[in-house]
């Protein structure tokens, strides 16, 4: 794209905006000059309390195709939710299956469903609670303590699943109740033990921030519980938690685990340090399906609408409303 088209774009934007009282997220994993364009950036839990929250009489969010979903759940009775593209589709949501859920609940009939955000408002319809990587311990703890007896299913991410097993262990919990549906982010999943302690080694003395959907949680959990690393040097985070981690960390020198789009804005946030992606390979080819071209196209043409079945809304906004309960 040649400067000039990015320059109209961006005014296109910014002028279309006002005219349409528009509001724009962007996820932190979306490409960099769209996250520059956005109202607000940030992840899934953040921007559904923000597009939730907003009285906007449109709101554009750029993001994989649950989380405007989410929005058009939880909006306003007039205001119409656009997404730039409709190919943003999430690869951890596909495995997450309607099926599956009904099975388990037929087999454990007490049973408790706790559904990461990341999934369709079908799998969200079918839980009891849904949480995101930002409050995923406290939602565990939460249905834990409050359903003592009880099984619970936790989907679809195998490796935030193995997160959820740390928090019930460090309660004094047994894990014998804990369920989980085998799944996992194709990004993500590919940023393995290796890639940190690869970059560990040729960075001596850098800090570690990972994503607890990643490959690598069980080594870095492994590492913090040992007390090899101090949780200084290393803390699992969700992704707008990575981004705090950054600002207040003494390091100059920070491996990130996660997707590499995620540190355009810690560059933004702490320009004094050095950002070191632990798998450079990782980026959502999903995610970057919103492009700045579409985006001004969203907003010019009042493309693409999100729009949900009321009887799904209402039965989706009950484990919606209690994740975003939980702080």
């Amino acid at each position: 794209m040649s400067e000039e088209e990015r320059q109209f774009l961006k005014s296109g934007i910014k002028s279309r905006k006002k005219e349409i009282d528009a509001l724009v997220l962007a996820h932190n994993y979306e490409p960099p000059d769209v996250q520059d364009e956005a109202d607000f950036i940030g992840d899934s839990i953040h921007l559904a309390k923000l597009g939730r929250d907003s009285k906007k009489k449109v709101i554009v969010e750029a993001a994989v195709l649950f989380m405007p979903e989410i929005l058009a759940v939880m909006k306003q009775p007039d205001q119409i939710i656009l997404t730039p593209s409709l190919k943003a589709l999430c690869s951890l949501a596909a495995h997450a299956k309607v099926d599956k859920i009904l099975d388990w609940k037929h087999e454990h009939p007490k049973g408790k469903v706790i559904s990461y955000v990341n999934t369709y408002l079908d799998v969200k319809a079918e839980s009891d609670i849904c949480c995101a990587s930002a409050n995923a311990a406290k939602v565990i703890q939460f249905m834990a303590e409050r359903y003592p007896n009880s099984p619970l299913l936790f989907l679809p991410d195998v490796f935030l699943g193995y997160f959820a097993m740390t928090v019930l262990k460090k309660m004094g919990r047994s894990t014998d109740n804990l369920w989980l549906m085998m799944g996992a982010c194709h990004v993500h999943e590919k940023i393995t033990a290796h890639h940190v302690m690869r970059q560990m080694a040729l960075h001596p003395g850098a800090a570690v921030t990972a994503h607890p959907e990643c490959g690598c949680v069980s080594k870095c959990s492994m590492l913090l519980d040992q007390g090899l690393v101090s949780e200084k040097m290393m803390q699992l985070r969700s992704t707008w938690g990575m981004l705090e981690f950054v600002k207040k960390t003494p390091a100059k020198k920070i491996i990130v685990a996660t997707t590499v789009t995620n540190i355009h804005p810690m560059r933004k946030a702490a320009p004094d340090k050095e950002f070191i992606p632990a798998n450079p390979e990782a980026r959502c080819a999903f995610m970057e399906q919103n492009t700045l071209r579409n985006l001004y196209e969203s907003l010019r043409d009042m493309k693409h609408e999100i729009t949900v079945d009321p009887e799904l809304a209402e039965r989706a906004r009950i484990p919606i409303e209690r994740m975003l309960a939980i702080q």
